[in-house]
């Protein structure tokens, strides 16, 4: 009875941590999403933002698409952030934050408790503080693309990020 007890509960810790999980599942195939637009998919909001380029124009002009193409190597569908920035609108404050991805090209953004960051690879952030948090990366690249995992773990209190080529999946707030 007592392992049986301890299973339900660790099932119920799973279930707990991996459905707070942002998978798109719930938004339609090509679904588009311009800047000012939100995305509310498994109870959480996104705003689309404008996004800054390499040489530090900011743009307005870019969208977000649901697509099945999982060049994130996540779960399902992936949220691609074509020249647009994501913000996720959590249960603030979290301390970690987890998500797959997959970088096609171009320079990438992020945020994080304010701290902005304009960086040609994700990958350039591995080991970095960014807003007072940590940032982990484990990528691959395959010619000039990057797939892998990100980890943010501090105290969070706000998360963008966006890219010129970007998918995203799996995005993962942890309390």
């Amino acid at each position: 009875m007592r392992l049986r007890m301890t299973l339900i509960f660790a099932a119920a810790g799973v279930m707990f941590i991996s459905g707070c999980c942002l998978r798109f599942s719930d938004q339609a195939s090509n679904a588009v999403f311009n800047v000012g637009d939100t995305i509310t998919t498994s109870g959480t909001d996104i705003a689309v933002e404008q996004f800054q380029y390499a040489n530090g124009t900011w743009t307005s002009d870019g969208s977000a698409r649901v697509d099945t193409s999982q060049y994130s190597g996540g779960s399902g569908k992936d949220l691609n952030a074509r020249n647009v920035n994501l913000r996720f609108m959590f249960d603030y404050p979290v301390d970690k934050i987890t998500l797959k991805f997959g970088e096609l090209g171009g320079n990438n953004n992020i945020k994080v408790n304010n701290d902005f960051r304009n960086v040609q690879d994700l990958v350039s952030l591995n080991g970095n503080t960014v807003g007072g948090a940590q940032v982990t990366v484990s990528a691959v690249q395959q010619g000039n693309n990057w797939y892998g995992d990100m980890a943010i773990e501090g105290a969070i209190d706000n998360f963008v990020i966006g890219g010129q080529e970007l998918w995203l999946d799996d995005i993962c707030p942890i309390k």
